[in-house]
């Protein structure tokens, strides 16, 4: 829960933080991506990026939190196991948490300016970090779950028959070229590719 200190200057904030949220994503995926572009290679998901829906998650996602955290002391744990889910499903490790955390940081300095003073910015990295640490939990119990590590997620795989099921539907039947066991799906369970682009960079996709 947020600190009795971190509490208030929080709640008084949000409004502000909530308004421009939007463009604050959009500032720090730009900044980050500058910044370490080999991100962009497997990670986030490209088409999302050129449409805004990947900002638009992010800024959404991070004023949920912060609203549920003003309002109950309590996580949001329906939203920290979706986005955990999504983030087991692509390898995302622990130490990625503070890229994002710098460069979230600096979006919202370069967005608000002077009222972000220091003890909003200390507030506003305690919010960030309750969140990173419940889902760096979560991650972690998911890894361990399926028996892999975060580096390890991703495995090869060919296609041995491709089915047209009809106009539009087509059946690919995959088989695995490693000796790795493969775990047993889940009911609504999907998966990600991670399929290699023309300019060689490779683009993840849920299905």
């Amino acid at each position: 829960m947020l600190s009795d200190k971190a509490r208030p200057i929080v709640e008084a904030t949000l409004p502000v933080v909530g308004e421009h949220i939007e463009e604050i994503a959009n500032r720090f995926y730009a900044h980050m991506f500058a910044e370490h572009p080999d991100l962009q290679d497997g990670v986030f998901n490209r088409g999302n990026q050129a449409e805004g829906s990947q900002p638009k998650a992010l800024a959404g996602s991070v004023a949920v939190f912060a609203t549920a955290l003003v309002k109950d002391p309590q996580l949001p744990e329906r939203l920290l196991t979706r986005i955990a889910h999504k983030h087991a499903s692509l390898g995302i490790r622990p130490a990625q948490y503070q890229i994002v955390r710098d460069n979230l940081m600096w979006a919202i300095g370069d967005v608000l300016g002077d009222a972000v003073t220091t003890d909003v910015a200390a507030a506003w990295d305690e919010v960030y970090w309750l969140m990173a640490y419940a889902l760096i939990h979560q991650e972690r119990g998911l890894y361990s779950a399926r028996g892999v590590t975060a580096e390890r997620v991703w495995r090869q795989w060919a296609v041995s028959e491709k089915i047209q099921e009809t106009d539009d539907v087509v059946q690919f039947v995959m088989r695995r070229v490693d000796d790795r066991p493969v775990k047993t799906s889940l009911p609504g369970q999907y998966i990600t590719v991670n399929a290699p682009m023309p300019d060689g960079v490779r683009h993840a996709s849920s299905v």
